[in-house]
């Protein structure tokens, strides 16, 4: 009787350790989109989507420095043959 309830115990506490593990992941991974919906949603100027109000990108943009500083990492790693293109004429 005693092995039947160590054994019940332990696989609760296996099937406990992996529920805590699988669910921690998908909020990891929900917040990650949520992050860069954020991003997208506060700086989508940049791609042609109407931004909010200035005044509260302005309010956002201390809290917005990680997905900055990935937005500058990703546009320094890209080839812009068409903006080097540009930028040797005067186009204002």
């Amino acid at each position: 009787m005693k092995r039947l309830l160590y054994f019940l115990k332990k696989s609760f506490d296996v099937f406990d350790k992996a529920m805590k593990e699988g669910s921690t992941s998908f909020i990891s991974k929900q917040l990650e989109e949520e992050e860069n919906i954020f991003a997208l949603i506060t700086m989508g100027i940049f791609s042609g989507i109407p931004s909010p109000p200035t005044g509260i990108v302005l309010r956002i943009l201390p809290h917005m420095s990680r997905e900055i500083s990935i937005m500058i990492k990703r546009s320094a790693n890209l080839d812009d043959v068409f903006g080097e293109i540009m930028g040797t004429f005067d186009v204002d």
